[in-house]
């Protein structure tokens, strides 16, 4: 299966990781960073971020010990052909759904903002047909686009979210810790981690990196820019916008680029490049989920090639894309997507790690043999 499906360099395995994460979470987590801890979530989106890079490191520490298996593989190694094909299964769901709402927010956004009067079904089925092309190639052209597009994503928004400074009030930002309980800190931190869900994709990746070795390196690289960029969006808002009303915004950050002027770009209205870009970011982070889905079902089955779900699984996204009636429900049923993302993230590869150390299952880490 890996010689047919291609081999991705180490740069393009951390601008996977980046793109996958730079999606619909940059949108909405200044109002999930303040929920629970109003200008506490500074403090929160920090704990958030270290969450993100240790269950990343964990990941990719687990993929090294099969370094020619997926997580779809080594599910059943570990746990057994059953047990590993239903839990890989569940996996396969989790991102399909994901995909599937990250559209619908995708559209929702785009409706709202510059398109009112096209039909919100057009928008998706314009995004789903384009990531289905993409998804249907190797991993190869996947990794290409993605090392291509992730600094048209990421450059643009830090300087469009890094204007909107000049509006803020460093009143807002204070106090990071006064009145806020251990409890409300831990339900922030949570709900701003949802947002970083997505890198879990780097446990298909592994074994198609082209020099395995690199792989934490470059991995710890797929977690610092988007870390980074999420903390500045969060301080940003806060500090234009307040605590109190971003708990009021559907949509922060791109409010936030709303409120920003400067007269010296060509834009006049600077929601416009964040928008071109924003489409970007969409496009490879379902792009990506997608192929992973598709891959995992083939392994599951025992397929020759990824390509055989590619497209019947176009018309199943798009009408999981319509079960919600608008972008509340969309949000809530995200809420309920986050808590298993947050076991698969978090629980899940941490038992399977301890497993395979217990049972001496997979072959000795890449850096364990190195050194």
């Amino acid at each position: 299966m890996i010689s047919k499906v291609g081999k991705v360099t180490e740069r393009q395995f951390s601008a996977i990781i980046i793109n996958t994460v730079l999606g619909v979470g940059i949108l909405t987590l200044p109002r999930a960073a303040v929920s629970f801890t109003d200008q506490g979530g500074i403090i929160s989106v920090i704990l958030a971020v270290l969450i993100f890079l240790i269950n990343l490191l964990i990941i990719i520490k687990l993929g090294l010990r099969f370094p020619d298996k997926t997580i779809f593989e080594y599910l059943q190694i570990i746990l057994g052909n059953i047990i590993g094909r239903v839990i890989g299964l569940c996996i396969i769901i989790y991102w399909l759904f994901s995909s599937a709402f990250v559209v619908r927010i995708f559209s929702e956004l785009i409706v709202t903002a510059i398109l009112p009067k096209t039909p919100l079904e057009v928008i998706m089925i314009i995004m789903l047909l384009l990531v289905t092309y993409l998804s249907y190639k190797d991993i190869q052209v996947l990794g290409r686009i993605n090392e291509l597009y992730v600094f048209i994503v990421f450059i643009p928004v830090l300087i469009l979210v890094t204007l909107s400074f000049k509006r803020g009030n460093v009143v807002h930002l204070f106090p990071l810790f006064q009145g806020h309980s251990i409890v409300n800190i831990l339900k922030s931190t949570v709900k701003s981690y949802s947002s970083f869900l997505g890198f879990e994709i780097a446990a298909i990746l592994v074994p198609f990196i082209t020099t395995k070795k690199l792989a934490i390196e470059y991995g710890i690289k797929g977690w610092i820019l988007p870390s980074f960029l999420s903390l500045i969006i969060v301080i940003a808002s806060i500090s234009v916008f307040g605590a109190f009303e971003l708990k009021n915004l559907i949509w922060p950050t791109f409010e936030l680029v709303k409120t920003t002027k400067f007269f010296a770009l060509i834009f006049e209205r600077l929601e416009v490049a964040f928008i071109i870009t924003w489409v970007i970011a969409i496009f490879t982070t379902v792009s990506n989920l997608l192929f992973g889905s598709v891959l995992g079902i083939s392994q599951i089955l025992n397929l020759q090639t990824h390509r055989t779900f590619v497209l019947p699984l176009l018309p199943m996204l798009y009408l999981i894309a319509l079960i919600p009636r608008n972008a509340y429900d969309v949000f809530n049923l995200m809420d309920i997507i986050s808590i298993i993302g947050l076991i698969i993230t978090t629980i899940l590869p941490s038992l399977l790690l301890i497993l395979a150390s217990f049972t001496g299952k997979g072959g000795k880490n890449i850096h364990e043999e190195n050194s």
